[in-house]
């Protein structure tokens, strides 16, 4: 895998001229990536863990890195270079999962692969800013400038994980056009994926937002299905036509009695096939379904709304629900862990004044992208984590080792910490 990701970051552009370039754009990408991946709070942090030994050191060993660069020159040049460089290695590992027929382990609606859509923003300041931030004048006259991306995510009802693919950037004003919102950066990031994901067999899952019938007609010219929430409120005629079939008795519904978290939950489920998503004649038609969980006495604890032009029945009705009711992944397994569980999305690596702050985020996702990876397929790696349990730990014991012992391979450094636990080794 870091050989492909070497692959594709020489292929960034290098500002450099003449005989200054000592460092390639390799070792340059290489080094940003690996503070990411070993989950270090800062570059500096990172630089003072390499373990080195008769000048050989970690960054070579585990990540193919010739000659460490500065910091400083790590942020310099990565400034030129666009986050859309970094999307090839997201398309590579899904291409390798659908080779090893390993994709159809993720299939779940339809026998489609369940992919969320989500919006958040990941940097503020005050003060720090580039041209591709957008800005925000609040009342009292202070200015903030942020940053905004959407995150896709492969998931399954059933599995408390999530593979991260390609973020899209959230668009500040540029002086030619308006700041974007997040519905219009899904149109975006269907344009640029939908071809490549069309024939993997997809259904697109999102927020009330994308409910929206010019983007569910997008999802139609790709070939994509989906799955969005469906208020009340923001779907008022649609509303009202499911209120006006239920008067006549033209909605159905069954109930089942199921165990969530040890505990009985009854699920009620009702449902409509093929009404107008609008009042206009020429309206989107969409099949329909609602759930509400009650507990033994009765209490309502969840409820919601569902569109999908999946065809909802008997048969079907509990799927849809789940694969609906999985957005919430992409919020918890997706966009928390990046934030809060070692990641440190949030945190300003380096903004720059043109690209950086945007392809240090790439770099992040891909990073959290290649664990989720690992801990399906590398059995000393996923041994490892679940044995060491918060994901803190673990990296922060990576981190300590690396920065004292110097090892010749990922596999020398897992193999050493089986041993060291005296845990049975499954091999690589």
């Amino acid at each position: 895998m870091i050989s492909q990701l070497r692959s594709v970051v020489e292929a960034f552009p290098d500002k450099r001229t003449g005989a200054n370039t000592h460092f390639s754009m390799s070792d340059i990408a290489l080094s940003a990536f690996s503070v990411f991946f070993t989950q270090s709070e800062s570059f500096l942090d990172f630089q003072r863990q390499i373990g080195r030994n008769n000048g050989r050191h970690n960054l070579a060993s585990l990540f193919g890195v010739r000659d460490v660069p500065s910091d400083n020159h790590i942020r310099s040049m990565l400034d030129v270079v666009p986050a859309q460089m970094v999307y090839p290695m997201f398309d590579w590992m899904l291409c390798e999962l659908e080779q090893l027929d390993e994709l159809d382990r993720w299939r779940s609606i339809g026998n489609d692969l369940l992919v969320t859509l989500d919006g958040t923003e990941y940097y503020r300041s005050a003060k720090i800013h580039c041209p591709r931030c957008r800005v925000t004048h609040h009342t009292n006259g202070q200015v903030d400038y942020s940053h905004q991306l959407l995150s896709p995510a492969i998931v399954k009802p059933e599995w408390r994980r999530a593979l991260a693919l390609a973020p899209q950037f959230i668009r500040g004003e540029d002086g030619q056009t308006k700041a974007e919102g997040e519905l219009t950066a899904a149109k975006r990031w269907i344009g640029s994926w939908g071809e490549f994901l069309s024939p993997l067999g997809v259904t697109i899952c999102g927020d009330d937002i994308y409910a929206s019938e010019p983007f569910l007609r997008l999802l139609g010219e790709y070939e994509l299905n989906y799955v969005c929430v469906c208020k009340p409120k923001s779907h008022k005629y649609l509303s009202e036509c499911i209120n006006s079939l239920a008067a006549t008795g033209d909605v159905d519904s069954t109930s089942v009695v199921v165990r969530e978290g040890g505990k009985k939950r009854r699920m009620s489920y009702r449902w409509v096939q093929q009404v107008p998503l609008t009042g206009y004649r020429d309206a989107l038609l969409v099949d329909w379904v609602s759930v509400e969980v009650t507990d033994d006495s009765g209490k309502r604890l969840y409820y919601n709304s569902f569109i999908t032009n999946h065809r909802v029945s008997a048969e079907t009705v509990a799927a849809v629900v789940a694969a609906g009711r999985a957005r919430w992944k992409v919020e918890n397994e997706d966009i928390n862990t990046l934030k809060t569980k070692g990641y440190h999305l949030e945190h300003n690596f380096g903004h720059g004044k043109q690209h950086l702050c945007e392809t240090l985020a790439t770099l992040n996702i891909l990073a959290f992208s290649v664990h989720t990876l690992l801990n399906l397929y590398d059995a000393r790696y996923a041994l490892l984590r679940r044995e060491r349990g918060r994901r803190t730990r673990f990296f922060g014991e990576i981190g300590t080792l690396t920065g004292y012992i110097y090892f010749e391979s990922w596999q020398a450094l897992l193999g050493f910490m089986i041993e060291q636990l005296q845990l049975p080794d499954p091999g690589g």
